[in-house]
């Protein structure tokens, strides 16, 4: 088992590239058509880093099982072929789906846990972090449900891998460091373990940790020499990294510079690393004030984005660097090309990111650079203008930039108000008087319903809020009429015409005066995420809850909980 983990932790480190081939119409060559499935397995494992003889046994696999209708030869199979196209996500994600669909009553020790791992793997390189969470999740219920405590720490490698992309270092650490206790004490090494150790030390430099992420990433340059050389220029670049915020600035240059041919050796896999290298050598070059050097490393970046399309966090630290460089000589051509290129890269994050990472949306100063690029488009069309069209075309881009600020300040102004009124205005005070009701805004009879009922439905919700039974998850109409021993035509109508709303309104609002005054007096209620609040108050989504808090008070819930946090 051991083994395996090794295995398939290199197939989450490499892609293997090829074309896809149907294996219906594959011929099983005669070579290979008296082995066992064990004996392809292995052979397939054996030359994974070759291309053709992977994708044969692969195929050949899958064709065989397809031959003997083997519920676990097929889960494996097609968990075999969906390597052999690695770019092409949708087929990929299909035979994985496959794989699932065939093991997932087997009660197998590694399926379909590895196949819900390596669908999430998928969904995190394409940037759909809800999916890759809800696959991770998966296969940490099935590698619990079989006891299968090598899978269980992989999986929980690749979560906290999720977490360390979106700025939860130190959950991220503490994951790391679990699954790095875990495999020291059962002796697992090789591959997996030293990209543990890798992530472990990035986290704690992005914690600001240093002495810590000098320890690890020294502790895996010695284990990579002994493991996996392919690891090893990586743990030099974390570390000439880290060495940079030491301050020891020749060795940073040193490590970084000694890392940096292996590394562009690897591109596209190691994409994220080599925007790294170029921005530190960047920023390196800069402190050494050597400015053609620093410019060559910041252009490197944008050659990087331009050639791969990858994007990350530190990436905007490039393009600001570029936008400063240009700004410092004058060339408000080039600061605005970088500003828009700024841009496009910040809608990328804020669309890879926008469910699970408020802190990305937080560091983007996009006020500052809106401001900024009204300005140099100014400048340019004031320097610029030839005619009465060119000046026409300004002057309108700047009104409507205007319009844009004015409009982003008007709600802010109102976001402000709202929040006051809220603040002060209470929404469940149960030292106060209950609401009377108005129990005559129709008879009985106008709506078709006994008074006898009416009053004993209205009893029986004053209950249900007095308990805060609202608070559970999927409350229908349904469920809540035979509470109250009647039916649900009957309850919406009451609803309607006595609470004055809908049965969801009713519902949701009752959820959002009691998570107001919640968050009001528990300042570590505070603290959960989005998610974890509209959970916990019934509702089963966070756009649902996000919507019906806007929809109550004009804001929403996160703009509520930063202002209360300012003012504690």
């Amino acid at each position: 088992m051991k083994k395996l983990v090794l295995i398939v932790s290199i197939f989450f480190l490499y892609n293997i590239p090829g074309i896809a081939q149907d294996t219906n119409t594959f011929t099983i060559p005669d070579s290979l058509k008296n082995k066992t499935f064990d004996e392809i397995e292995k052979l397939s494992y054996q030359y994974y880093r070759d291309t053709l003889k992977y994708e044969i046994y692969s195929n050949t696999f899958l064709a065989k099982a397809k031959l003997k209708n083997d519920s676990l030869a097929l889960a494996k199979g097609y968990q075999l072929v969906s390597y052999n196209n690695s770019k092409n996500f949708p087929v990929r994600l299909t035979n994985l789906d496959s794989s699932i669909a065939f093991s997932k009553n087997l009660n197998h020790k590694r399926f379909p846990t590895i196949s819900y791992s390596i669908k999430g793997g998928i969904y995190k390189e394409i940037g759909n972090y809800d999916k890759a969470l809800d696959n991770y999740l998966a296969a940490l219920k099935y590698a619990n449900a079989s006891n299968n405590k090598n899978f269980y720490y992989l999986t929980k490698h690749n979560i906290g891998s999720l977490k360390e992309d979106i700025g939860e270092f130190e959950e991220a650490a503490a994951i790391f460091k679990e699954v790095i206790n875990y495999e020291e004490k059962n002796n697992i090494g090789g591959v997996g373990h030293l990209v543990t150790i890798l992530h472990l030390a990035d986290s704690y430099r992005k914690l600001e940790y240093r002495d810590s992420a000098t320890f690890y990433n020294t502790k895996g340059i010695q284990e990579s020499l002994k493991d996996s050389l392919d690891l090893y220029p990586l743990f030099v670049l974390h570390e000439g990294i880290n060495l940079f915020y030491k301050k020891q600035y020749q060795g940073s240059l040193d490590s970084i510079d000694k890392a940096l041919p292996f590394i562009e050796k690897y591109k596209p896999r190691v994409e994220e690393s080599l925007v790294n290298a170029y921005i530190y050598l960047a920023r390196l070059y800069k402190e050494f004030g050597e400015n053609e050097k620093h410019l060559k490393y910041l252009l490197k970046i944008d050659q990087s984005y331009e050639r791969s399309g990858f994007v990350s966090i530190e990436m905007r630290e490039g393009y600001e660097l570029l936008i400063d460089h240009y700004k410092s000589i004058d060339d408000k051509n080039k600061q605005l090309y970088y500003i828009d290129k700024l841009f496009r890269i910040d809608s990328i994050l804020d669309t890879n990111y926008k469910n699970l990472s408020k802190k990305i949306v937080q560091e983007y100063d996009t006020p500052k650079l809106l401001e900024e690029k009204q300005n140099l488009i100014k400048v340019l069309e004031e320097k610029e203008k030839k005619t009465s069209v060119k000046f026409i075309t300004a002057v309108i881009f700047a009104i409507i930039l205007i319009i844009v600020v004015a409009v982003i300040y008007i709600k802010n102004v109102r976001y402000r108000k709202r929040f006051k009124e809220l603040m002060y205005t209470p929404t469940l005070d149960t030292t106060a008087p209950k609401e009377v009701i108005d129990k005559h805004p129709a008879t009985p009879e106008a709506i078709g319903i006994s008074e006898e009922i009416v009053n004993s439905v209205l009893e029986g919700l004053q209950k249900f809020e007095d308990k805060q039974e609202y608070l559970l998850a999927n409350i229908t109409t349904g469920e809540l009429a035979k509470k109250l021993q009647t039916n649900s035509k009957y309850l919406s109508k009451i609803i309607n015409t006595y609470k004055k709303k809908s049965f969801s309104v009713y519902i949701n609002e009752l959820r959002i005066d009691y998570v107001i005054e919640k968050l009001k007096r528990e300042s570590k209620f505070r603290l959960y995420t989005i998610k974890a609040i509209s959970r916990e108050i019934g509702f089963n989504t966070t756009e649902a809850f996000s919507k019906s808090f806007y929809k109550k008070t004009g804001i929403y819930p996160s703009y509520f909980i930063k202002q209360l946090e300012k003012g504690k």
